[in-house]
């Protein structure tokens, strides 16, 4: 009995010794892990409401960090992160919709009213020219909370490896879809779906662009929409590059960019200014903007595409202080008229914020964090607007 005493009083002072070990290594990590912003110029309150998450690499591991202008926030490790940050409201507000639902970005849409969810084809690779797939969707209601699940069969038939969704959007009860087929051979073809949501018929699917590869040139076909823009978006810009396989640096001889207007099924080309093209460091796409922008030793410069009105605005440029070594950003982003840039410069992390329409600088901070004694890295992967 005494022995049997003795090995409880081990064993807790063993769970006890380990759980104050693990807490003090939780919250060293934490304070380790304390970033706040640092104005430089500009005003604060374009960052007051603003949460920026962010990957961190320090020491030998990579976290996941919520940034806002005064405290951060450690999420947890990338590596064992089971719920990415943008779908955890989802799952909140609508968990039983949401169960058993991949977590891509591209396949969800939602407004006000309605959430939509489409599910990827099934083991592509099976599929043989002849044969075809089924758009499978599911609507909630969210104002009746009521759920609609219906599948479609595509006429396309194609013989294909792989098929996903590069945009959805709603537009007058009408579900358009960018789907991209790819085959193993390297070839791919974009097509714009349109489905009556209402009759749950399918309307239309148009091929808008076709790569194919041969001995010497390689052709692929991107799409330059933010992925975590679930909203309506009325254009959806993609371009077609052609590389040269027997260049020793495979390089880009030709790229063309196109426009498709969601709303009225239109598509007008993007004419790039004169050497733009070798300079493609940033896309993105906002509302009524394509937003290109490099950086060299010197200075950031961002080229602005009224889409719309099909035309570019006069080049924006920002000087920085001082040279810097590595002429790339380390991270941009765009949001509600936003352009977003963090640079390294001088073992520091600056951001700068930009609006898109007027051209200027509307913000400029440093990241500080004194807690972190080795050299660390920190990427910008998306930009929240928090509730107010």
């Amino acid at each position: 009995m005494k022995k049997y005493w003795q090995l409880l009083l081990i064993t807790g002072i063993i769970v006890v010794t380990f759980t104050v070990h693990y807490i003090q290594v939780v919250n060293a990590k934490d304070k380790e892990y304390n970033f706040t912003f640092e104005k430089i110029s500009g005003d604060d309150k374009y960052i007051d409401s603003l949460m920026f998450e962010t990957s961190v690499e320090y020491r030998l591991g990579y976290n996941s960090l919520l940034i806002s202008k005064d405290e951060s926030t450690l999420i947890e490790s990338i590596h064992n992160r089971t719920v990415p940050i943008m779908f955890q409201r989802l799952i909140d507000e609508h968990k039983s919709f949401m169960r058993g639902k991949a977590f891509i970005e591209n396949n969800y849409f939602e407004d006000d009213t309605k959430l939509i969810y489409m599910k990827d084809p099934e083991e592509g690779w099976k599929v043989k020219e002849g044969d075809t797939y089924s758009y499978e969707v599911d609507v909630l209601d969210k104002v009746k909370d009521e759920r609609t699940s219906f599948a479609i069969e595509s006429q396309l038939k194609n013989r294909y490896n792989w098929v996903f969704y590069n945009d959805i959007t709603v537009v007058d009860n009408e579900l358009k879809l960018i789907v991209k087929q790819v085959d193993n051979d390297g070839s791919e073809k974009m097509y714009h779906v349109i489905i009556d949501l209402k009759k749950q018929q399918l309307l239309s699917e148009t091929l808008l662009e076709e790569a194919t590869m041969d001995e010497t040139t390689r052709r692929s076909i991107d799409s330059h929409n933010s992925y975590s823009n679930l909203g309506h978006e009325k254009y959806h810009v993609y371009s077609i590059s052609s590389v040269d396989l027997k260049s020793p640096e495979q390089d880009v001889t030709s790229r063309q960019f196109s426009a498709l207007n969601t709303e009225t099924n239109e598509i007008t080309d993007i004419q790039l200014p004169e050497g733009l093209d070798h300079n493609l460091q940033s896309i993105e796409v906002d509302d009524n903007y394509l937003v290109i922008a490099y950086s060299t030793k010197e200075e950031i410069v961002i080229y602005r595409y009224n889409i719309g009105q099909q035309r570019w605005l006069e080049p924006i440029t920002e000087p920085y202080p001082v040279k810097i070594l590595i002429p790339e950003f380390n991270s941009t982003t765009s949001l509600n008229g936003k352009f977003y840039v963090m640079t390294e410069v001088n073992n520091d992390y600056v951001l700068k914020i930009f609006d898109i329409e007027q051209g200027t600088l509307l913000y400029e901070g440093k990241l500080i964090n004194n807690n972190m004694k080795q050299k660390y890295y920190i990427h910008i992967t998306d930009v929240y607007e928090s509730e107010k």
